[in-house]
């Protein structure tokens, strides 16, 4: 049986802990992203009524770190805890940034707050506002919850990681596809946009060739923005990408019949 006063006590203290994190959260921002009223967030958040069990794992999805809501659930909901931590325990700690990296990276405007927070600069609450509106700040906030970014002190919002890479094809190439979005024609034709594309045909000795071309660019492009002198405000992005239209013209015979 579930020991009710606990569980509000509980239930309290992670939602009073969640709201003294960060200047942004409130109870009505609570209400808005647990889709619970806000008289009934008051009353619970002010010790006034033991929450629906529903309404306590709908809160507990918001207020609480995942390592948190595990043990509130073994606390409160032992038979969902218990299973939980069988099912995703050993994984949790290893696995919950790449996780959340993985959702984020497919969302949007997750993925452009993402991209502008994990750079040398980081990016500003302000910016977001300005560029993604509510929704930005709602999406930011969600990634903050789930210390997925961080804000820093000064108000500067940055990547949880000192640094990123992908090595992930897939991850790749959703970047490629969310920048197509991103991409801003009425900047073409000035210092803040370029767009080309080019085809080919050369001889096969002179494929390497390519890809050495197409690494050096993106070498030269990191020296730049890895410089300490060169760390500004503007925010870019930029992808490359070749390939063959037909493999079979390139490979070499004997992997062809394989």
């Amino acid at each position: 049986m579930v020991n009710e006063q606990a569980l509000l006590s509980d239930l309290v203290d992670a939602i009073n802990t969640w709201i003294d994190g960060n200047r942004s959260r409130s109870l009505s921002g609570l209400a808005r992203r647990t889709g619970v009223a806000y008289s009934t967030i008051r009353r619970i958040a002010q010790n006034e009524s033991v929450p629906h069990p529903y309404t306590a794992l709908s809160i507990s999805e918001v207020v609480m770190t995942t390592q948190q809501r595990l043990e509130f659930l073994k606390t409160h909901f032992p038979t969902i805890g218990n299973l939980m931590e069988e099912c995703y325990g050993p994984k949790m700690g290893s696995e919950g940034n790449e996780e959340a990296f993985q959702r984020f990276l497919r969302l949007e405007p997750h993925n452009r707050i993402f991209n502008m927070a994990a750079t040398s600069k980081g990016v500003t609450r302000r910016a977001i506002q300005d560029l993604c509106g509510q929704i930005g700040l709602d999406s930011l906030n969600q990634m903050l919850d789930e210390a997925f970014l961080i804000e820093m002190p000064d108000g500067t919002i940055k990547y949880s990681q000192d640094s990123w890479t992908t090595s992930n094809l897939e991850d790749a190439l959703c970047q490629v596809r969310h920048s197509t979005h991103h991409f801003d024609k009425e900047l073409v034709g000035t210092d803040g946009a370029s767009l080309m594309h080019s085809t080919g045909s050369i001889k096969k000795e002179l494929i390497p060739q390519v890809k050495q071309l197409v690494l050096k660019f993106i070498k030269d492009l990191n020296a730049l923005k890895m410089d300490d002198n060169a760390v500004g405000d503007v925010h870019f992005y930029c992808d490359l990408m070749y390939s063959l239209y037909d493999r079979t013209e390139w490979l070499p015979t004997q992997e062809q019949d394989t």
